[in-house]
């Protein structure tokens, strides 16, 4: 009897080790981090993470992870631009009182005497409180500590629980104006049309699909007859109008006109009789705002890789 309960002992402590220890997933540690379809780096970028992002490791090729986004995207990642987590570590992070970026230029943090840290750009996730004090202390994901002003970030825990804003989502959009489009590009510093898609709506506390083809099968689908009963927010799909086939995302604002990502972020219209229309096929359109929760669209504060949502 002894010996079975000594055994028993035993297992949890190996139990418990291993969950303490053996590392399960990543914390994206620079501001930008670059994901690919290969483990190499010549192979084709296929999306980006930004820092604080939490990342499920799958398996190990050289200096390589092979990674799950909170979207449920697959690629790689270079192992220098993540710190492995454990289950148990990850668990803390969800509880530690963290803060957002929310500006919406590029920032800097600081150390004690005034040198730059690191680059922050929009929904960067690092550790820290606000207590009223200016600059505010933060931690970075791989340790480093450093100072932000406290007019750019907000507390995590109450920006996720935000409400749907369309008017916040034209904002960042606008403020992103003239940025260069990259393939694969998913940050204020260069973005695809999709990658644009998901800044915006990230910075309203809600994440989609990678993929244009893939938000398309999301949400409220409006034919493009029906786009004057288009909202602020929506997306609208663009492509070929044969087959269908869905090659390009737009966020719509108003009257016909959009903003989107295509050689920059710029302003076009679906309406013929606009100066600014653009002939590229509207096959249709989708409604984001109401249909949190369904597939496709979860709110940040109900992602149990960003908070403990169990407990």
């Amino acid at each position: 009897m002894i010996r079975r309960f000594l055994l028993c002992i035993s297992l949890a402590v190996v139990a418990l080790s291993a969950y303490c220890t053996e590392p399960s997933w990543g914390l994206v540690r620079i501001s930008v981090a670059c994901l690919r379809g290969e483990p190499r780096h010549s192979a084709e970028l296929v999306s980006q993470a930004i820092m604080g992002t939490p990342l499920r490791l799958l398996e190990k090729d050289g200096q390589w992870w092979k990674v799950e986004s909170p979207d449920g995207y697959v690629s790689y990642i270079i192992g220098n631009s993540i710190v492995t987590r454990s289950d148990y570590d990850m668990s803390r992070w969800r509880s530690e009182p963290r803060l957002i970026v929310t500006a919406r230029e590029e920032i800097r943090a600081y150390d004690s005497i005034g040198q730059p840290v690191t680059d922050l750009v929009n929904a960067c996730i690092v550790e820290g409180e606000i207590s009223g004090v200016n600059p505010v202390a933060v931690r970075l994901p791989d340790g480093r500590e450093a100072y932000v002003d406290t007019a750019m970030v907000a507390p995590f825990d109450s920006w996720a629980k935000q409400d749907f804003d369309p008017m916040k989502l034209i904002s960042i959009g606008e403020s992103m104006m003239g940025t260069p489009y990259l393939w694969g590009g998913m940050s204020s510093k260069s973005l695809d049309c999709s990658g644009f898609v998901r800044v915006c709506y990230m910075d309203n506390g809600r994440i989609l699909r990678r993929d244009a083809s893939q938000q398309a099968c999301t949400g409220m689908r409006i034919e493009p007859e029906r786009w004057r009963t288009c909202r602020r927010g929506d997306l609208l799909f663009f492509g070929n109008a044969a087959t269908g086939r869905v090659t390009h995302v737009a966020v719509y604002d108003h009257d016909g006109e959009y903003l989107h990502s295509s050689g920059r972020v710029r302003r076009n219209s679906i309406d013929p009789q606009s100066p600014i229309y653009l002939s590229t096929p509207f096959l249709h359109a989708v409604r984001i705002d109401g249909h949190e929760g369904s597939d496709g669209i979860m709110k940040v504060e109900n992602h149990p890789w960003y908070f403990n949502c169990n407990e």
